[in-house]
C-alpha cells in the first residue's frame, strides 16, 4: 500500500512511503505484521512530528475492533 499525507485537494505533503501489511492466522487468532519503508529518517520524523504514532494507534485500535466483530459471525 503506498500511504502519504495530504491537503485538503489530496496534493501530497511529504514524500509517501511503502507499507507492506501481512495478515495470518495462528492458533486461531489473526496476526497482523507491518512493515513501513520511508526513504529517509528525516521523512520518518517529520511523520511522527504530524501525528503518526497517534493516528496508526487509532488505526490499529479501530483494526481491533474491525476483527472482534467479524469473529463473532
Amino acid at each position: 500500500m503506498f500511504n502519504a499525507f495530504a491537503d485538503k485537494d489530496e496534493n501530497p505533503e511529504l514524500p509517501g512511503s511503502e507499507w507492506d501489511l501481512n495478515f495470518s492466522e495462528q492458533n486461531g487468532k489473526t496476526k497482523v505484521s507491518i512493515t513501513i519503508y520511508n526513504e529517509s529518517l528525516a521523512r520518518m520524523e517529520k511523520m511522527i512530528e504530524m501525528g503518526f504514532t497517534e493516528g496508526f494507534k487509532m488505526s490499529m485500535n479501530n483494526l481491533d475492533n474491525l476483527l472482534a466483530t467479524l469473529s463473532k459471525k
